[in-house]
C-alpha cells in the first residue's frame, strides 16, 4: 500500500517548521510571542499555497517583531542557524522556512537609508536560505549601487553568496519579478563566475546565458565563446556550461549553437 505524498506547500512549511523558527527568535529576543505567532501563521496555512504561505509568514514576522527594522532583521538574523557548509560544491536553496526573512528585509529595508545595512543582511540570509528573490526590487530601486556590491561578491568565500549574485540577476527568473534593467547587466557578474569550481554557482550562470540567449543569440554564443577560448574552466565544467547555456538555441537547432557544442575543448 502506497502513501500518497504530500503537496510541496506542506511539506515545506508545517506546523512544526513554524514552530523551530519561533524558537530560534524567542532565544535571541525575549519579548517575541512565540506562541502567539505560531498560532497567527498556522491558522491560514490551509488557505494559502506555497508562495502564499511565505507571504503571510513575513506578515506576521512584520507584526511580531519589533517596529525598529534594524533591529527587527538583526534579530532574524542572529537566529539563523549555521550557515551551509561552504566547503561543498554543490546543494541546493536551503531551507524554505528562512523564505520570508530575505522578503522581510526586501519589504522593510530597500530605503537609501537602510541599503548597505538590508544588503549584508541579504548576504547572511542566503548562506542559509537563497536571497535570489529578494535581492531584485534592490537591483532595481538601486542598480549602480547594487550591481557594484554583487561584482564584489563574485569573490566572497561562500558559493551561495555567489550564486546570489548570477541567479538574483537572471532576466526571467521564475517565480520572480522582472527586472527593469537591461538583458545583458549580468554578463560582467558572469565572467567572474563562469570558472567557479562549484556546479551550484556555474549552473546558474549557465541558466542566466540561456536567458540572455533568448533575446539575444549571438550575445550569448559570443559570451561562452570567449569563457571556452579563456581557458579559465576545467574543460568538463565548461562543455557543460556551454550545454546548458545554450540549451534553448539547441533545441531549435541554431547552426552556432551546434558548433559551439561540437567545438572540441582542451
Amino acid at each position: 500500500m502506497t502513501t500518497a505524498r504530500l503537496p510541496l506547500k506542506d511539506q515545506l512549511f508545517t506546523r512544526e517548521k513554524v514552530e523551530l523558527i519561533a524558537g530560534e527568535i524567542k532565544h535571541v529576543d525575549s519579548a517575541f510571542k512565540a506562541d502567539e505567532f505560531v498560532t497567527m501563521v498556522v491558522a491560514r496555512f490551509p488557505e494559502l499555497e506555497l508562495k502564499a504561505r511565505i507571504a503571510w509568514i513575513t506578515t506576521c514576522l512584520e507584526r511580531h517583531l519589533p517596529r525598529n527594522f534594524r533591529k527587527a532583521a538583526s534579530a532574524l538574523v542572529r537566529s539563523l542557524p549555521a550557515p551551509a557548509d561552504p566547503a561543498l560544491s554543490d546543494g541546493d536553496f536551503g531551507d524554505f522556512i528562512y523564505a520570508p526573512y530575505a522578503e522581510y528585509v526586501a519589504q522593510r529595508g530597500c530605503t537609501a537609508e537602510d541599503l548597505e545595512f538590508s544588503l549584508a543582511m541579504l548576504r547572511a540570509i542566503t548562506t542559509r536560505f537563497s536571497a535570489e528573490f529578494a535581492i531584485r526590487p534592490f537591483l532595481d530601486a538601486f542598480p549602480d549601487h547594487v550591481l557594484t556590491t554583487l561584482l564584489a561578491w563574485t569573490g566572497d568565500q561562500h558559493y551561495h553568496v555567489r550564486r546570489l549574485c548570477s541567479e538574483g540577476t537572471r532576466p526571467r527568473l521564475p517565480w520572480a519579478r522582472n527586472l527593469t534593467l537591461p538583458y545583458d547587466v549580468g554578463i560582467p557578474i558572469l565572467d567572474r563566475l563562469f570558472a567557479d569550481p562549484t556546479r551550484y554557482v556555474t549552473r546558474s550562470v549557465a541558466n542566466h546565458v540561456n536567458d540572455v540567449s533568448k533575446k539575444n543569440p549571438e550575445l550569448a554564443f559570443d559570451t561562452l565563446e570567449c569563457w571556452r577560448n579563456s581557458g579559465l574552466q576545467q574543460p568538463r565544467e565548461m562543455h557543460y556550461v556551454i550545454r546548458h547555456g545554450a540549451r534553448t538555441l539547441r533545441r531549435a537547432d541554431h547552426p552556432r549553437a551546434r558548433d559551439l557544442v561540437s567545438s572540441p575543448l582542451t
